[in-house]
């Protein structure tokens, strides 16, 4: 039987339903079958050049305080920042139901090898899935490691490749539930973390360096997670658990004119954060947080947060959405 290559989708508007049809046709007589899940209709052109294709209308978007993504940031690698301010949503849930259905539907349907890839990827090349084929006759999966000097080394979401007879239980049998405790438990509630942990805790794992995937015939990531905004990802405050004081943190890697800030405190106090230049980043201390009862926060001209911090209640939830450690917050695994 031929390996399956799982392709999970969201095409919400004619560019990236483009980006998926051009992906399935250059996957067109190649040695793989190919699974499509999907959590927007999937047109009947590339339905009928595909093996299978599963529409999910639920399409659950996590915004719940304690299930929001907490990325993080560590300045002159001091003491680390998190925040969920980034997105203020986790697609998560949503992410690892499609990845569930296509598992357990290929585990049914006697595939053994399955090489799950999201949808915003160009593939001109297929010497890596097929080396990844002969490594699963090894290891249980395969997964690309994203190094950055200032993040941890950890799972590259857009590849993997699995053997499905060793799959753990939960990532063949949805459990909702569980994914959500998941996400509350998890300290860095990064999806990739937490994705990596399971395989490594329930099989043979190799790794490989994510450079190695993309060159001139081979593209991942070619849809930015933030473009429904025009908003640069960090540009967020945080509690610092250390000094009791509020700051603010800016990380221009996508705005390449620069970008400006503003912020009202208190509705009678305007701070202005100097212009920050693509690639540089910033950090401002606002002043206590225990005086601080609003925030205002304004990029570009444009309204970017308000922020309430009037009540014990806003201000305990806010400590635990975006904060700086007070000591290195290494080791955030999970």
């Amino acid at each position: 039987m031929k390996d399956l290559i799982l392709i999970t989708a969201y095409c919400p508007d004619d560019y990236r339903e483009n980006l998926l049809r051009n992906l399935i046709t250059s996957l067109e007589n190649k040695p793989f079958d190919v699974m499509v899940v999907s959590h927007t209709p999937i047109p009947l052109d590339i339905q009928t050049k595909v093996e299978l294709a599963i529409y999910d209308k639920k399409n659950e978007i996590l915004t719940n305080w304690d299930l929001l993504n907490q990325p993080w940031f560590n300045p002159m690698n001091e003491r680390r920042i998190q925040s969920s301010f980034l997105s203020k949503k986790n697609t998560h849930l949503a992410i690892w139901r499609m990845m569930i259905l296509g598992f357990s539907t290929a585990k049914n349907l006697g595939y053994t090898k399955l090489h799950h890839i999201e949808y915003d990827c160009e593939i001109n090349n297929i010497n890596e899935l097929l080396d990844n084929s002969h490594q699963l006759d090894d290891y249980d999966s395969i997964i690309y490691v994203d190094k950055k000097p200032t993040v941890d080394s950890i799972l590259f979401g857009s590849f993997q490749s699995y053997s499905i007879p060793t799959l753990p239980e939960k990532l063949i049998n949805l459990d909702e539930e569980w994914i959500k405790q998941l996400i509350r438990e998890a300290s860095s509630k990064s999806p990739e973390l937490m994705l990596q942990k399971i395989l490594e805790d329930s099989g043979n794992v190799l790794y490989k360096d994510r450079s190695i995937l993309e060159n001139s015939n081979t593209k991942f990531g070619l849809v930015d997670g933030q473009m429904d905004n025009n908003f640069i990802p960090w540009a967020v405050p945080f509690y610092d658990k250390l000094t009791n004081e509020l700051g603010f943190v800016v990380w221009n890697t996508s705005n390449k004119n620069g970008v400006k800030h503003q912020i009202i405190i208190n509705d009678n106090k305007m701070v202005d954060i100097p212009f920050t230049n693509f690639d540089s980043w910033r950090m401002e201390f606002l002043g206590n947080f225990d005086l601080i009862e609003n925030l205002l926060i304004i990029e570009d001209n444009k309204i970017r947060d308000n922020i309430s911090l009037k009540t014990i209640e806003e201000k305990a939830i806010f400590k635990r959405m975006s904060f700086r450690h007070k000591n290195g917050g290494e080791g955030d695994y999970g």
